[in-house]
């Protein structure tokens, strides 16, 4: 239930329980702790708030007094810290971070290393963050498509039936309209956005969106069956 819950709020700004455009949530490598990011729309060259919370993965609430670093880098070139290891008591804080490396992905890094004053092995997690135009060309001219590594979370989910096929659409129509993921595919005529939907989502492509979440297929297949469901009218951008 938590993940469905997760997957709306990333990808239905217009709810009102969030204040913010964009959510993320990753596990520690180890699952002690879950992390979630929340920010507004990032520009390139802006400084933007993230504001992180720590989670019980077991209580599913806000874990207090957390040891922590954090960095922020694109292509292996350092944004932001390491900052050294630091204390929040309330399991929350707010990190205002500038993007000044222009248009791209941005990697985010954490170490927890205590909790509750106590040490503990450090865990890891990351998160990408897409700013700006992050399509690029091939010297033929193809548009290579660059899809976030937390969006095969929200596939996985799908695929596993935690979600269902009007959320994950939704959730797919809002991520290309806001090119968090780029999808080089011209939207299909003809329909108006208060029509239905064309058809219902073929088998096939929940199974792929499964095989991609577990690594199997590669991004190019994947990005292929999101194509078919824009040309089908079903995705609409």
């Amino acid at each position: 239930m938590l993940k469905i819950l997760i997957f709306i709020v990333l990808l239905i700004p217009l709810l009102a329980v969030t204040a913010h455009a964009e959510t993320q949530t990753a596990a520690t490598e180890k699952g002690t702790l879950d992390i979630r990011l929340e920010h507004d729309k990032i520009n390139p060259g802006e400084t933007a708030k993230i504001h992180v919370g720590f989670i019980n993965p077991t209580t599913e609430n806000i874990q207090e007094h957390i040891d922590y670093t954090i960095a922020v880098d694109k292509d292996g070139q350092q944004v932001f810290g390491p900052i050294p290891l630091t204390h929040t008591s309330p399991g929350t804080v707010t990190i205002p971070i500038l993007f000044n490396l222009g248009d791209g992905i941005y990697t985010i890094g954490f170490t927890v290393e205590g909790i509750l004053f106590q040490p503990i092995p450090p865990e890891t997690a990351s998160f990408d963050i897409v700013i700006g135009d992050v399509s690029t060309e091939t010297p033929d001219g193809e548009v290579v498509t660059v899809i976030p590594s937390w969006i095969k979370n929200n596939a996985g989910w799908w695929a596993d039936g935690q979600i269902d096929d009007a959320t994950f659409v939704t959730g797919l129509e809002y991520m290309i309209q806001n090119q968090i993921l780029v999808v080089p595919v011209a939207p299909v005529d003809g329909i108006s956005d208060d029509e239905e939907q064309s058809a219902d989502i073929p088998p096939w492509v929940k199974k792929t969106a499964g095989w991609w979440a577990d690594g199997q297929i590669d991004d190019a297949t994947f990005v292929g069956a999101i194509q078919y469901l824009v040309g089908q009218g079903i995705i609409r951008i």
